[in-house]
Parts: structure tokens; sequence; C-alpha cells
């Protein structure tokens, strides 16, 4: 009798460890489960829903991968010629036509910058208007007209990456954002006239991440997914 129940609490301990090590696996797998139930299942409701575009087969996180080195001493040529520290001198800039104010309109929002400001040289903000412009193309007919995206971070100043810095330490001093090339877009975060379902946030941001995938290959910009800071970080080029 006792040696039965030993068996059965051995058994019962085998079976709860299998479904322990289930979970972490499917939990390690979580990108591809994600990435089949939005490309199935909400690809399919969204159809059913009136959407005509089907959601680009292509894992951004892979592709959209371009690193510092890359960019930065592009960005620091075709930018700003000096580093700027502090508001008062990034006024004097925009007195003198460099720098141009970002300003909402029917392309995108600003986000409440604390580290950064709306500024950018004017290859890099025609830039953010062209890739406004083609994401509200994608959009026609799928029922997410005029929904707009969200600028979440712009130009720094050394003083704004020093502030920058205390709270998150992975920031860099040589930050291509101090030039006035760069400006970041989350992928996570729309504004649309009807409040917006999880599949339909996912279809947004796959939509802007293609945007961006094309704007790269026509060699106009560097792209990064930003896994933490759920953002596209983007570079003029």
């Amino acid at each position: 009798m006792k040696h039965s129940t030993r068996k059965f609490l051995f058994g019962g301990i085998a079976v709860l460890a299998l479904a322990g090590g289930l979970v972490i696996a499917l939990n390690g797998s979580h990108s591809f489960l994600r990435w089949r139930k939005f490309t199935h299942g909400n690809k399919r409701l969204l159809q059913n829903r009136g959407f005509k575009k089907c959601i680009p087969d292509v894992q951004y996180e892979r592709e959209l991968r371009d690193q510092l080195w890359t960019y930065v001493e592009h960005s620091r040529q075709h930018g700003i010629p000096l580093i700027l520290k502090n508001k008062r001198d990034i006024d004097r800039l925009v007195s003198q036509g460099i720098l141009k104010e970002l300003k909402q309109n029917d392309y995108y929002v600003l986000d409440t910058m604390y580290y950064s400001y709306p500024y950018l040289v004017q290859d890099a903000h025609e830039l953010l208007i062209e890739i406004g412009e083609r994401f509200q193309r994608k959009l026609e007919n799928t029922g997410l007209e005029c929904t707009r995206f969200t600028v979440t971070s712009v130009l720094r100043t050394e003083e704004s990456i020093r502030r920058l810095q205390r709270r998150n330490r992975n920031s860099v001093r040589n930050s291509p954002h101090l030039h006035g090339t760069t400006f970041d877009l989350s992928y996570k975060t729309f504004f649309a006239e009807h409040p917006l379902s999880e599949g339909e946030v996912h279809y947004l941001g796959q939509m802007l991440m293609h945007s961006l995938f094309e704007l790269r290959k026509e060699k106009k910009c560097w792209v990064t997914y930003e896994v933490w800071q759920t953002c596209l970080h983007v570079v003029s080029r």
C-alpha cells in the first residue's frame, strides 16, 4: 500500500515537472507564438473587419538592426556642426534656420519629451514627413485612416543627456540625437478616431515598420528596432 502511494506521489511530481518544463519552453519561444498569433489569428480578424491589406511577412526585429557605428559619423557630418549645451543653443540655431521645430500634424503626435526637444535639421524633418505620408497611404481602405503615430524622442543636448543617464545608463554621449538627424517613433502608441484593439495596434505597428523598411531599402535612413523602449530609432541618411 505504501509502495503504491509512493508511486502515485512520484508520478504526480513527474507530471508537474513536465508541465513546468512545457511552460518554460513556451515562454522561451514567446516571440514565435506571438508572431503566429498575430500573423494568423489577428490578420484574419482584421481582414474580416474590412482590412484589405495583409501584414507583410517580414520579421522587422531582425531586419531593422542598424548599429551605431554604421551611422554616427554620417550623422555628425550632416547634422548640427556643434554639440548643443542647452535650450539656448537650440533657440539660436532655430533663428539661423538650421533647426526646424516639429509640430503635431495629421501624421504624428509629439510625446511628452523630458529628455529631448522637438527639433530637427531640414533633411530629417522632410524624412519624418515622408514616413507620415507613406504610413497614411498604407492605411487607405482599412478603417484606420488618419491614425497618427507617436514621436517619442528627438534632439538632445549635453544637459538633457546627463539627465537621461541618471535614468538610463545605456544612453550614449555620442548619440546621433545630438546632431538633429535622429528621432524615435513608438510602434505601440497610436492615436485614432476610435479605441484601438490589440490587433489593430499590432497592424499599425507593422505598417509603420514596413514604411521604414522601404525607406531603408531606398537608402534614405537607418533604422534600429528597440525592444525595451518599444520604439524605432530612425537616422536620416
